[in-house]
This record gives structure tokens, sequence and C-alpha cells, in this order.
């Protein structure tokens, strides 16, 4: 015997106060009675501590309580007897916000999930086996009336030498130098990608790669404290080899859907976004390093990060 929820919409994206419709789908081998079958939506948000800025012990043992977002609780069917084989049993459930609070998005981080459950319930007798089936639906905020001509004029320009680098570089590339330019939109909408344009305007050696990183900056409040901890949502690569110089290197990343949401801030916690341009340099060995070849080159990198403020319009 099983029990399966299929919803309406293939991509089970939905926006307050959208009705979730489907149907649950009972396939029993004989005819079975039953107590009820009831449907259960819930959204809520997980937050765990990181173990780099809080330490190992306290991140496991100091729980941070859940945010319920929404709990609401459906009778579908009445008590009765199902027939043998497969029985297909209607349902519709609103999406509702609640008075006072608002349904955020749905998204999956290392720190911070927010997610929404449908669970549909077959009640049965005490001593008897219950049945259920649990499916996840993705929540998305309705769409903000900006205007277009505003999301354009937050284009921030970028250089990256060696003079911008907060970490030790090689004292070749420190000599020589190098000077990459660039713009970027920094203000995105989710449904489409970030754009812009780099140009490598010197080099002292070559390049061996450009890339760009998207990040993730979580923060979680607990007690006195906010434990912050940026990590890689996704790298992509849009030069490989030594760029020619002087060259416009378009950039264009595309934001995947459940690892993004609208940059939002709260008491409890935040979640920000950046974007992270990495140059990947070509640098000889010293003469001075351990089984010295003249041949062999080591990777070098350079880097700036900008922030992104991610929407819905």
């Amino acid at each position: 015997m099983s029990v399966v929820i299929k919803l309406n919409r293939v991509d089970r994206v939905y926006r307050p106060p959208d009705v979730i419709g489907g149907t649950i789908i009972v396939d029993t081998p004989s005819s079975v009675s039953h107590q009820g079958v009831r449907l259960t939506a819930v959204g809520h948000i997980m937050l765990q501590l990181s173990p780099r800025q809080v330490g190992v012990f306290e991140a496991l043992y100091k729980s941070v309580k859940p945010i319920e977002l929404m709990h609401k609780v459906v009778d579908i069917q009445a008590p009765g007897k199902l027939p043998r084989g497969e029985t297909e049993i209607p349902f519709a459930i609103s999406l509702e916000t609640p008075k006072g609070g608002k349904l955020f998005e749905s998204f999956h981080g290392a720190y911070i999930n927010i997610q929404y459950l449908l669970t549909a319930e077959l009640i049965r007798g005490y001593l008897q086996k219950q049945m259920s089936s649990m499916i996840e639906f993705m929540v998305e905020e309705r769409n903000e009336q900006i205007p277009r001509g505003l999301i354009e004029s937050t284009t921030v320009n970028f250089y990256i030498t060696h003079d911008t680098q907060k970490h030790m570089i090689s004292p070749v590339l420190r000599s020589g130098g190098f000077k990459i330019t660039g713009r970027v939109v920094t203000q995105c909408s989710l449904s489409e990608y970030v754009t812009g344009e780099l140009t490598v305007e010197h080099s002292c050696v070559p390049i061996s790669s450009i890339d760009l990183q998207l990040l993730r900056v979580e923060s979680v409040a607990a007690s006195d404290r906010t434990a912050t901890e940026t990590s890689e949502i996704q790298s992509t690569q849009v030069a490989d080899g030594d760029v020619c110089r002087g060259l416009a290197v378009p950039i264009y990343m595309v934001l995947p859907r459940l690892l993004t949401c609208p940059t939002l801030a709260t008491g409890a916690f935040s979640l920000e976004f950046e974007l992270s341009i990495v140059v990947t340099f070509e640098v000889g060995l010293s003469r001075h390093a351990l089984l010295y070849d003249p041949n062999a080159t080591k990777m070098v990198s350079a880097n700036e990060t900008l922030p992104l403020r991610l929407m819905r319009i």
C-alpha cells in the first residue's frame, strides 16, 4: 500500500495567495478502512551555527530554535473505506500569509534553510500502520515593481591590481604588476542574470583563467553573538588561458533557483550574496625553491569581491 502526492504544477512554485492544488493517490492491494485523510502544510526556517565561528561543541549542543512560518491542517476526506486499487483524492489548500508575518522564499543554504512541506496522511486505527507521503513545494515572493532604469543604474566599476590585494602575492606579480578593470550590475533580478564585462589592461605574467564565484553570506544570531559564514554557491569560468590585453570579456552568470533568494535581513538571521572575480596567474617557480624546474609554474590568484542585491522583479 502506498500514498503519493501529485501537485498540479510541475515546477511546484507558488506565490501567496495562490491555491496549492493536486491529487493524493492511494494504492491498496485490498479495500482499506480509514479514519480520514488529512493534509498538512508547514513552513519553517532551520538555523544552524557555524562551527568555525562559535566552536565545534557550541555548534553541536547549542540549538537555535526553528522559526515557524506557517502550519495549516485540512481534512480532505471523512472516515470511510477505500476500494482495492488506485484511488485519486483531489485537494486544494490556500497559501496564505500569516497576520503580522511573512512567507520568505524557499532557500537551501549551508546554515540557513527555508523549507515548505506538504504531508498527506491516511489515518488508520491505533494498532495499524499509518500511511503518509511528503513533498516539498517552493514559495516565491510576488514581483516588486521597480523601474528598469533604476536597476541598470546600479552598475559598479571595479579594478583588480597588485595594490588592491589583501593577501600575499608572488614577488614577480608585485614587481611587474597587473591591472584588470570592468563593471558589473550589482542589483539583479533572480529571473535574469548577473551581467557586466571586464578587460585585462596589463599583466606581467600569463593568465591561466578568470572565474566568477557566487558567494552566500549567512548570518545567524544566537544569544549575544552573531555567527557569519561565507561559502561558495557556484563558480563560472569566463576566460580560459592568457586573455588578450585590451579585449572586453563579457560577464554572464545564471543564478541557481534553490540556492539563491531575495537578499533579506531579520532580527534572527540575514542572507546576503556576493560576486567574487578571481584571476589565476601562471607564475614561474623561484630559483630558490625546492626541486627547482625552469619549466614548472605555480598558480597564484587575485580577486575582487562585490556585494550583490538580489530581488524578485
